[in-house]
């Protein structure tokens, strides 16, 4: 396994607990542990397909800088990074052209106290550069896994141009979407979402408003469909290394079994605070990368 050299002392269990929890005091135990499990597999699945589009477009954005002129070059993302980067066409005219992100047998990152392991490819297929207005980026994945949890389906990122704001937006559809917990859990989705993206001169203070829909089947094998009620809001936290985070925005869950859990996002201090609401009640915790053991699946 390949491991970012300044990583130290810190192992990944596997199928470890999805969040470390922190339980408000408040009406503690009044929203049952499997509207809790749903809710935390939910949000789970959202960071991860969110992870995902970061890394592609930071990947893509400095690569077209760069002229794509390098093949086998070195992961942008890390002073010491532990993947490799590779450009089918190493130039800027030929398109579409192929980018695969290899993590090959594990590339582990630790940032505020959390840990990423990525393993396997990510391959994006460009049909043009990514700040041309149709362009699109057309993502797959070849035995890719993220702590554990296999990543499946057709992410398809469009350069829909500038709003009326002047905000460059970016259309997201994800087709055949699964994460694959173990071999009895896993959960689907399909989804569309627009991301808009509030640029600043320093791009460390770029802001990421995301709005759109899902569905699919969870866990245990139920329905449900997913509607950002208020946009989720991304920025860059300094204490998780310059990292996009989900401080603000509004989720509602409606399952076909157990009705509607509503999951707000509110992180001003960065702190990966998620609110779980259900019939009056919630229930908080802070978001971790590391998911849940599912005990029996289905």
């Amino acid at each position: 396994m390949k491991v970012n050299k300044r990583i130290t002392g810190f192992m990944l269990t596997a199928m470890a607990a999805v969040f470390a929890l922190s339980c408000s005091s408040e009406n503690e135990g009044s929203i049952s542990s499997t509207d809790l499990a749903l809710a935390e597999d939910e949000a789970y699945a959202d960071a991860l397909y969110n992870e995902i589009d970061n890394m592609v477009v930071a990947e893509i954005a400095t690569l077209d800088g760069t002229g794509y002129v390098t093949s086998g070059l070195k992961s942008t993302e890390d002073e010491d990074p532990c993947y490799t980067v590779t450009v089918d066409h190493p130039d800027s005219t030929h398109f579409p052209k192929v980018v695969t992100l290899d993590y090959g047998d594990g590339c582990t990152m630790v940032f505020h106290d959390d840990t990423i392991t990525r393993k396997g490819q990510i391959i994006v297929t460009m049909t043009d550069r990514w700040f041309v207005e149709g362009a699109q980026h057309i993502v797959t994945f070849n035995n890719f896994y993220l702590n554990g949890v296999k990543v499946d389906g057709t992410r398809t990122i469009t350069n829909l141009g500038l709003n009326d704001a002047f905000h460059l937006e970016m259309g997201i559809v994800l087709e055949g979407g699964k994460l694959t917990f173990n071999d009895t859990a896993w959960m689907t989705r399909e989804a569309n979402h627009i991301r808009e993206w509030i640029r600043h001169r320093n791009p460390q203070y770029d802001t990421v408003l995301i709005t759109g829909s899902a569905n699919g089947i969870n866990v245990l094998g139920q329905e449900y469909t997913r509607e950002i009620t208020e946009p989720l809001v991304l920025v860059h936290c300094q204490d998780y290394g310059w990292r996009w985070v989900i401080i603000d925005g509004s989720v509602e869950i409606t399952n076909s079994v157990t009705g509607t859990t509503t999951i707000d996002y509110s992180a001003e201090n960065c702190d990966g605070t998620v609110i779980v609401n259900k019939n009056g009640y919630r229930f908080n915790y802070e978001f971790r990368y590391n998911h849940r053991h599912h005990k029996g699946g289905r």
